[in-house]
């Protein structure tokens, strides 16, 4: 059975930027823009999907995650970890600093670190609050985060725009993906991962993947019994064994990254409000304040009363 969560001892952990990207890609097809011909599509999308989270699971603990721009470590031992991603569209650079005024003046703290994705960063925050009692929702719709997810911690995907909200814990993943969060490196190690770079294993697909995985509990495992393993498999995981194993590491999240992290910091409720209506008025999103205005009257009763 299940564990629980209580939503006051409940840290929420948003995957910023994949939010962001989300927001923008939403409107691909008809971009949002203001009356100066500013695209706003990412700005009016992730505010709308925060609003959604803030309003509907009303949490006490947030905070936004995100990478600086800068390489990690990943890059440092496989050169070409994400070298296939395509260059940031140009109208949505100026939105991510804009995005970033209204998460402060909302009063959510914010967290990146020089060599660490947003996804360490939020491995690493989940396992301290984890380890001092605390429940964790993760908000992203990145399945890498799927390795996350344990007794304490759920991870909360938005699906179609953000009509549909779906939340997995271990159960739920089994029973979408077939997959359990513990095997979700090893796939990969195994498969690789194209959005990403990550080689995997040559010639390895999904479906050998799962016999594997249904037989062999780690990638040392798989190596140490590779004598079991017959045909054109073994060939392949024979040949692919440096691939293997560096993919393992660079789909790895590192939950033990050097980041400062204080569970009561993320408590705080003391938005600019001033300051978010400046940043309405200034973006035209008029709609998006009388919004968060109804959010605010909310949250002031929810929050100081407990």
């Amino acid at each position: 059975m299940a564990l629980a969560m209580d939503n006051l001892k409940t840290v929420y952990l948003i995957d910023t930027y994949n939010l962001i990207f989300k927001a923008f890609f939403a409107f691909a097809q008809k971009p949002m823009t203001t009356s100066y011909h500013m695209n706003v599509s990412a700005i009016y999308g992730f505010l709308n999907m925060l609003h959604k989270i803030l309003n509907d699971y009303e949490p006490v603990y947030t905070l936004c995650a995100h990478d600086t721009g800068e390489k990690t470590f990943r890059a440092d031992i496989y050169e070409g970890y994400k070298a296939n991603r395509p260059e940031c569209p140009a109208e949505l650079v100026p939105q991510f600093d804009v995005i970033f005024e209204f998460i402060d003046a909302l009063s959510i703290p914010r967290l990146a670190m020089a060599g660490l994705e947003a996804d360490d960063i939020i491995g690493t925050v989940a396992k301290k609050a984890s380890a001092e009692g605390y429940f964790v929702k993760i908000i992203s719709s990145d399945r890498d985060l799927f390795q996350l997810i344990s007794e304490r911690v759920r991870m909360v995907s938005l699906k179609k725009g953000i009509s549909e909200i779906v939340e997995y814990d271990a159960e739920a993943l089994k029973k979408e993906y077939k997959i359990k969060p513990q095997e979700v490196v090893l796939y990969k190690s195994l498969v690789g991962d194209a959005s990403d770079n990550i080689p995997g294993v040559k010639g390895i697909g999904p479906k050998a993947a799962e016999e594997l995985i249904s037989k062999f509990k780690s990638l040392d495992e798989i190596y140490d019994n590779l004598d079991m393993i017959t045909g054109r498999k073994k060939e392949l995981l024979a040949a692919g064994r440096e691939a293997a194993y560096l993919s393992y590491k660079l789909a790895l999240i590192d939950c033990d990254g050097a980041v400062e992290v204080d569970i009561e910091n993320y408590r705080k409720f003391e938005p600019d409000i001033d300051k978010f209506h400046a940043l309405c008025v200034k973006y035209e999103q008029k709609k998006m304040f009388e919004r968060y205005s109804n959010y605010f009257e909310k949250r002031s009763g929810f929050f100081y009363g407990h």
